[in-house]
């Protein structure tokens, strides 16, 4: 594949996850050409556009210009300069990609958990965020969407970490995983990663990282960088 269907493959990963957070919290939602938007609302660290594809046409210019303040756009091929548009750069980061390993899916390993009452989404917030405010990101409706996992591990019973790990699309006719919200001592990404992966190694994965210290740690781990993005607010 050519780098540009490998990003437009993650945006497209990201795009579903915002979609079903945005829906949750009664947006409208849909896909327009090249970019995906969300309407009527605002979630606080989730954008209101991710764009697909790297084609951008007039359309894309007039939601952008439709957006109320504060809104995001989460600019997947870093391609947009949109300080003259009325936005401000929050942030940068880098696309990472890793193919399946195995042909053969394992079984999740005896740590390994996923949230499915409302009591282990609220174990697995605490984990995520000390901020109580944040956890009406993720209202327990969000358990009955299939494509998405509240994954952490737990060890003698204590969280040691945790991730989102959202469905789709198909690459190669098997559905990507997409991490995302990961959480974990400080030093154990390596490990925490590893262990939130494990049930996966049959299955092509993407996420990005803003810090480009920690690159190498995806790397050790299979990942490659395969483009960066940028996300946008309007003031």
């Amino acid at each position: 594949m050519k780098p540009e269907d490998v990003v437009s493959l993650c945006a497209q990963n990201n795009a579903l996850w915002c979609d079903a957070v945005l829906k949750a919290a009664g947006a409208q939602t849909g896909y327009h050409h090249g970019y995906w938007q969300a309407s009527g609302t605002t979630v606080p660290l989730f954008p209101n556009i991710v764009t697909v594809t790297d084609d951008h046409g007039a359309d894309l210019t007039s939601a952008l210009a439709a957006l109320p303040a504060n809104a995001a756009v989460k600019d997947s091929f870093n391609c947009l300069n949109l300080r003259s548009s009325g936005f401000e750069e929050l942030l940068t980061g880098t696309w990472l990609f890793r193919m399946p390993q195995s042909a053969r899916k394992p079984p999740a390993p005896p740590s390994w958990h996923k949230a499915v009452t409302v009591e282990s989404l609220r174990k697995w917030l605490e984990g995520w965020s000390d901020k109580e405010v944040l956890h009406k990101i993720f209202p327990a409706k969000l358990l009955e969407v299939q494509a998405i996992d509240f994954a952490s591990i737990l060890q003698d019973s204590t969280l040691k970490a945790g991730a989102v790990l959202n469905h789709g699309p198909a690459c190669d006719g098997k559905n990507i995983i997409g991490v995302s919200n990961v959480f974990r001592r400080k030093s154990w990404l390596f490990g925490a990663l590893h262990d939130l992966l494990e049930p996966y190694p049959h299955r092509p994965v993407c996420t990005y990282e803003t810090d480009d210290e920690l690159l190498p740690v995806y790397r050790q781990l299979g990942f490659e960088e395969v483009g960066k993005l940028t996300v946008w607010r309007k003031l």
